[in-house]
Formats: structure tokens, sequence, C-alpha cells
């Protein structure tokens, strides 16, 4: 379930401040009638990030691993938590894709395809990832994302902005939440 297509993220003073750029996004369904006022707002579910201390690769093939933190900030608990990953590309040219594993709270790794969206309109290329589905996160508790990224050679240099949009299906296509996950690839 794709929360939008065109997101971008602007680091300020150590938050993220997220800005819904013009795309294509599907129509949020009204969330259950079983789900408290306030439960599906931006900011339902928030995180580290990496924190600006982002992974290099150094060589293709390089397995650059990150984790941040998944937190329910509210007390209802969120159920059919998803995760879309976005990667900025250094370059307007589509180059070989990237490699993107996740697993969530220990569990077991899963593949992360990634589809190239060239620059229109000014916005920036981008590689999406299909949706992760994480689960269920109780109200007011914290889980662990863990990533890997691979860069193949052949694949632009430069740092890879990354975002992991957070929704959950009890909240329909509704944004909940933004990540910074970003990584570069600066073979030598």
């Amino acid at each position: 379930m794709k929360i939008s297509r065109r997101v971008t993220a602007v680091a300020v003073v150590g938050a993220s401040a997220l800005a819904l750029l013009p795309g294509v996004a599907q129509a949020a369904p009204a969330a259950p009638a079983s789900v408290p006022s306030g439960t599906c707002v931006y900011g339902a579910v928030t995180g580290s990030g990496n924190l600006g201390d982002e992974p290099i690769s150094t060589k293709p093939g390089q397995n650059l691993v990150t984790y941040t933190t998944v937190r329910d900030a509210k007390p209802t608990a969120l159920s059919g938590v998803f995760i879309d990953y976005e990667m900025t590309s250094p370059s307007t040219h589509k180059g070989p894709a990237p490699t993107v594993w996740w697993k969530f709270n220990g569990g077991s790794w899963h593949h992360m395809p990634m589809s190239w969206n060239p620059a229109v309109n000014g916005a920036s290329a981008v590689w999406i990832g299909g949706d992760g589905t994480l689960g269920n996160i109780p109200g007011h508790s914290t889980r662990t994302l863990e990533m890997t990224v691979d860069y193949p050679k052949g694949a632009a240099r430069g740092i890879y902005s990354g975002n992991v949009w957070v929704g959950a299906k009890t909240c329909g296509t509704q944004l909940l939440g933004g990540l910074l996950v970003t990584t570069a690839y600066e073979p030598k």
C-alpha cells in the first residue's frame, strides 16, 4: 500500500520536517471507527533514523548496515504497520539498482525490490521500494528496523538520501511518520 510517490525530507536542527510534494497518491480511506481520534496522524510513529551517521560504501557489493528505531508514539496499538523506502539518486541517469534488505525487531530478512522513478517537474530522481510489512506495534513501544544496502558496480556515486515512510493498515494510506535512513556510495 503506497503512502505517496514523491516525498522529500528537510533536516531541521536535530529534527525532521517533512513535506509532501505533488505526485501520485492514493486517497486515504477513513480510519475504522475502532481507532481512537488522533491515532492516525503524522507523528504517530517516530524513530531515530540513522541521525546523519550514514554508512559509506567504498566498493561495489559492500554490505552497508544501518539501524533505526520505530516507535508508536501514541497509546493505541497500530495494526498492520508497513514501510515504503525511498532513496534520492545523486544522478538523473538510471544505473543499476541498489539492493536493499530489511528485518524488523530481530525477525527474518526480506528483500525490497527498488523501482526507478526519473526526475520530473524539478523533483529528484528516486529509487522507490515496495512495501515492507512490519506487523503490529503496541502503543508507546519501540522496535528496531535493520536495513542493508549494497551498491552494484556502475551505480551512481554520491549520497543517497533515504526516507522510510511509515503507515498502518488501520489508518489507510495516512502517512504516520518518516525516518531518515541515508547511505552513500563512494568507490575508490
